[in-house]
């Protein structure tokens, strides 16, 4: 295993993010872009502006997105942050098309998963270009230490997050960080850690894929027995409904696993926003 050097992993928890790492080979990406492409083919919309459970966890339902979140690089990586047994909870596409207005507004992506301990790291994976212009992801260094903020849904015009949600507790943006990617890098960021997006303003798309690895050890607080698939080592906890990997893209059992998969994660995706913003005090509603 090469993973993280014991500096870059020094820099990761001080900062509660790290870029750019080396990934994909330019290969890989033709491949992984071609997969896309077929992808959008089969559902017969652009996947920016497909119905939402396309967006998240390809994995279940298409074979080029699970050798993506299996690949040995990122997992590496992440198993230098974690430990061996390594569980990918959740898998979802951003992709921001030319001179569009999505964004993301400060959020943390702890708030409405539900999950403890906060043993939780995203590799984020380019498949394009992220530079300046086309809204790459900031990130407010050190703001993961102080945990869970308060956040508030539904607020966000224009928002790629599901909710519109934006964190309305004061927080430390004096220094902040944009993670410029190459076609083949990823970042890695702690799931505490505060971050935003600007519009793609560019001429070209931000393709991207955001995938959520946690540690066997993490469990969901909530009602829901979530489904995920183990990527890497083995289950000693069992806290989660394993999936098996898909043998068919699209196929009948794929298509119904990635279905059933969605439904639970929006009904436990609300069950933990309801929770927490009920916590939230009379001046940020």
């Amino acid at each position: 295993m090469a993973g993280l050097s014991a500096e870059q992993i020094t820099q990761f928890r001080a900062d509660g993010f790290y870029y750019p790492l080396d990934g994909l080979s330019a290969t890989e990406v033709s491949h992984f872009c071609e997969g896309l492409s077929m992808t959008e083919e089969r559902i017969g919309v652009p996947l920016a502006n497909a119905d939402g459970k396309f967006k998240h966890n390809l994995h279940i339902l298409c074979r080029w997105t699970d050798e993506l979140v299996r690949h040995p690089v990122i997992l590496d990586a992440i198993e230098s942050l974690m430990g061996p047994n390594i569980i990918l909870y959740t898998c979802r596409a951003f992709i921001k098309p030319p001179k569009s207005l999505g964004i993301t507004a400060w959020h943390q992506d702890s708030t409405y998963f539900g999950l403890r301990p906060h043993d939780h790291v995203t590799a984020w994976v380019a498949l394009s270009d992220v530079d300046s212009e086309s809204g790459p992801a900031e990130f407010a260094r050190g703001s993961h230490i102080r945990g869970q903020l308060l956040q508030e849904s539904n607020v966000v015009k224009n928002s790629v997050n599901t909710a519109g949600q934006m964190t309305v507790e004061w927080f430390d943006k004096s220094d902040t960080e944009c993670a410029i990617l190459k076609p083949g890098q990823f970042s890695l960021h702690h799931t505490c850690t505060l971050h935003q997006s600007a519009p793609n303003t560019s001429n070209r798309p931000r393709i991207g894929l955001a995938l959520s690895y946690v540690s066997t050890r993490t469990r969901n607080t909530g009602s829901f027995r979530m489904p995920a698939t183990l990527v890497r080592g083995s289950d000693e906890y069992g806290n989660f409904d394993l999936q098996p990997r898909p043998e068919e893209d699209f196929g009948p059992k794929e298509t119904r696993r990635h279905a059933a998969s969605h439904a639970v994660f929006l009904e436990n995706f609300h069950e933990q926003r309801k929770l927490h913003e009920r916590g939230l005090p009379a001046v940020c509603s």
